[in-house]
């Protein structure tokens, strides 16, 4: 089964209107939709707004499915340096979260400065930065090729980048391509439990002086749901 992740309703809204046999599944203190796409079978689930929230929904996603796939979809502001614009769509190949940390006479310095890690398991010692899997990483691409994404790093944040100065310092620091508010937290679940897992975002504005009258939802939330329409009924076909 694909598990279909978005914060807000409007990110899902046209996807669940393609989805047949559908079936309302409590999960903890909501409620997850089921259904078909194209005879594939999917669970949409809204995770709400930020880190906090993403964790715990992920956390009751994992608790009870086994995904192929958990694929996390939405609207993001692109970064200038990346040369996405509204309407583009962007795949992360990092998940980083972008304040974790401590702020130092010397600027800021990441959780491995402070030498506390956000996840071991096993051998593995995790800090801000959670690697997308390039095996399915590839796949994803592989499906995707007609939508052209942009590949990079996704930094997740809590305070949304609102002035050019501070799309600067959050874009420099990490290089990322795209910023969002869930994005780090839900691959480090999925790293937990050992879960695929990939985010797509459609870009609805430039991260820079905050304009809202220069954003475009609604091509963001378009091309984003066609993107993860493709990823879900091609990836159990699609071979690693």
């Amino acid at each position: 089964m694909i598990v279909l992740t978005a914060s807000m309703p409007f990110e899902t809204a046209w996807i669940c209107s393609q989805l047949t046999h559908l079936r309302h599944i409590p999960l903890g203190k909501f409620t997850a939709l089921q259904g078909c796409l194209q005879g594939v079978k999917v669970l949409v689930f809204h995770l709400g707004i930020g880190k906090t929230n993403a964790a715990h929904g992920t956390t009751l996603l994992l608790e009870k499915f086994y995904p192929s796939l958990l694929l996390l979809t939405g609207c993001g502001g692109a970064y200038r340096g990346s040369g996405l614009q509204p309407g583009d769509l962007a795949i992360a190949n990092q998940e980083i979260f972008g304040e974790e940390g401590v702020i130092t006479p010397q600027g800021w310095r990441s959780t491995h400065f402070l030498n506390l890690p956000l996840l071991r398991k096993g051998d593995r010692t995790y800090y801000n930065s959670f690697d997308i899997d390039q095996a399915v990483l590839n796949r994803g691409l592989t499906i995707l090729q007609k939508f052209n994404p942009k590949v990079g790093p996704f930094i997740t944040i809590s305070e949304v980048s609102g002035t050019q100065q501070k799309a600067e310092e959050m874009e420099q620091r990490f290089h990322g391509i795209c910023e969002n508010m869930e994005g780090a937290a839900v691959a480090q679940l999925c790293t937990l439990y050992e879960v695929p897992f990939l985010e797509i975002r459609g870009i609805s504005n430039l991260v820079k002086e905050r304009n809202r009258k220069e954003w475009d939802l609604a091509a963001a939330a378009h091309i984003s749901q066609q993107a993860a329409l493709n990823l879900a009924v091609r990836w159990e076909e699609t071979n690693a």
